[in-house]
């Protein structure tokens, strides 16, 4: 990732579940480790350990695929711009030796639990979205 925000990072071991019987990772598990990343950078970033947030849109492309012999892997979050109410992430996903997997874009809206709608971005977001 080449922006001028911060980027944070992760790592996930790999387990049984997350491949299909072709031994690659299925598409499933790409997806929850990028939510459990972002949940990590949300929760690290702003001190609220449970952060309220819905994904809008997610755009993911599979670069190459992971073997469970690719673990474990690194998840990399970057903000790529934010509004009243969302912020733009780009992420990768990265195995053990290095080489991209897998690209994401997403869009998270932050969410206000008790009247289920969109709230505006806090200042703890804020300064963790770069804004």
């Amino acid at each position: 990732m080449t922006g001028d925000r911060a980027t944070w990072r992760t790592e996930f071991q790999l387990r049984f579940r997350d491949f299909d019987y072709l031994g690659h990772m299925t598409a499933t598990s790409y997806l929850a480790f990028f939510e459990e990343a972002r949940v990590a950078w949300l929760a690290e970033g702003t001190g609220d350990p449970r952060p309220a947030y819905v994904v809008a849109a997610q755009h993911l492309e599979f670069e190459r695929e992971v073997l469970p012999a690719d673990g474990p892997v690194t998840v990399v979050i970057e903000p790529a711009g934010s509004g009243a109410h969302r912020v733009e992430v780009r992420e990768e996903m990265r195995g053990a030796d290095g080489a991209l997997r897998a690209r994401s874009t997403a869009t998270l809206v932050m969410w206000d639990r008790a009247a289920r709608r969109p709230r505006c971005v806090s200042a703890a977001e804020r300064r963790l979205f770069g804004g």
